[in-house]
């Protein structure tokens, strides 16, 4: 399919243009501040700090041990060893933090929901610069607004996790890639991609997918300039990225790129009398029997035999496995599980029903491919393990963009339509 580059004058017609774009904006980032340090001092009077903390047990656990001086380490609890369970980039953050505010106390609390709030804000402006260059002023300026009072997004800085993080990550890549992919040669934004995806691999590898899409498809579109670009920017990636497998493989003995628990997520999963979807119950700092496997058998060696139960299991019943897969792809794209609440499945379900209309409203403009391939395969890896709220959150500034380009043009089309028909 032939793409074609929005022309510059269409983007950004005159200086008051311009301007009111700019004063949109800033109107836009105001409001979703108030709203964010609105719910964080709501949250502070209502949640304890170990409550917070409490979120993400091994998350937390992980970041005490950076605290402690031990590395990342013993993500269950007790003393195990070193890990890799989790990505190091937030554990080594939050630990920093824990560091100098102390351990699971109020003041971090206070710093990492600051925090949190500051990259959602971040990344509403990112998507909003993205969706004004991808389309127009008015789509960035609905998708800003959505993005500041849609409640999933809105309570990411009061969830202990990377979501928040990982949401500016994929703004800002998104927003680098349009510029590297200019029909002039920029070094700079190129250096910029290899930067943003190597901190993003190293806070979120699920991200990857993303990654690859975003430097295939603006090497492709600059591949007559100059292949200069896309190589500085994969080795400054490559650079910030590889000490993380070179630790493991030193304190781990093991290869391991990414992280280790994939075979822990496909049993959960997949194992038998699973329903598709993720059993608390069963994560090891919760379930004594599964904490004693793992001490035993060491992270590798746990992760290795959960891995060989799962596959096991679905070779046993290829079927089932089927019937599970279809229903995590329905769970992730309609938030259908065994824990949201009516309404937010309702707000799922019309955000994926119109950010798709969205998508194949823009199937002739610029960036069409690259949306539809990081909605194709970013959710692929939770379609055969489990789904979860927060793996779609990750998704929902590009489903908001789309969105608020669908309700564009159709009030666009309306208005054209009324106009005709006064006439």
């Amino acid at each position: 399919m032939v793409e074609t580059m929005p022309a510059r004058h269409s983007e950004m017609p005159n200086e008051t243009a311009h301007e009111g774009a700019k004063f949109r904006l800033a109107a836009i980032l105001s409001l979703a501040l108030v709203l964010r340090l609105t719910l964080v001092g709501m949250q502070l009077r209502n949640t304890s700090a170990a409550a917070f903390f409490g979120m993400a047990t091994d998350l937390g656990s992980l970041s005490r041990s950076v605290a402690l001086g031990h590395g990342l380490s013993s993500p269950f609890g007790g003393s195990t060893g070193a890990s890799a369970f989790l990505a190091p980039g937030y554990p080594v953050l939050i630990g920093t933090i824990f560091r100098i505010f102390g351990i699971d106390s109020r003041n971090a609390e206070i710093f990492v929901m600051l925090m949190q709030a500051a990259f959602c804000v971040a990344a509403i402006a990112l998507l909003m610069l993205t969706a004004r260059r991808l389309f127009d002023a008015a789509t960035a300026n609905l998708a800003g607004i959505v993005c500041a009072v849609s409640p999933p997004i809105l309570w990411l800085p009061v969830l202990f996790w990377e979501t928040s993080l990982s949401t500016l990550l994929l703004c800002a890549m998104l927003y680098l890639t349009l510029l590297a992919a200019a029909p002039r040669r920029n070094i700079a934004a190129w250096l910029g991609m290899g930067a943003c995806a190597g901190i993003a691999l190293l806070v979120n590898p699920s991200l990857l997918t993303l990654i690859a899409c975003c430097f295939a498809w603006a090497t492709y579109r600059t591949a007559r300039i100059s292949f200069a670009g896309p190589v500085a920017g994969a080795l400054l990636c490559l650079l910030l990225f590889t000490p993380w497998p070179v630790r493991n493989l030193r304190t781990m003995h093991a290869f391991i790129p990414l992280r280790t628990n994939l075979g822990y997520e496909l049993w959960q999963g997949n194992r038998p009398g699973a329903d598709g979807f993720f059993e608390p119950n069963l994560h090891p700092s919760v379930d004594a029997v599964q904490f004693q496997e793992y001490s035993m058998l060491g992270e590798i060696g746990y992760m290795r035999r959960k891995s060989e139960l799962s596959k096991a299991a679905i070779r046993a019943e290829p079927a089932r496995f089927l019937r599970l897969t279809l229903k995590r792809f329905a769970s992730f794209w309609t938030g259908i599980d065994k824990k949201t609440s009516y309404l937010l499945i309702v707000y799922i379900c019309l955000t994926s029903l119109l950010g798709f209309s969205g998508l194949y409203l823009s199937r002739r403009r610029s960036g069409f491919t690259l949306l539809l391939a990081i909605l194709a395969l970013f959710p692929l890896p939770y379609y055969v393990t489990h789904p979860d709220g927060r793996f779609r959150l990750v998704l929902d500034p590009i489903l908001t963009m789309l969105t608020a380009y669908a309700v564009t043009c159709w009030r666009r089309r309306t208005a054209k339509l009324a106009s005709v028909t006064c006439e």
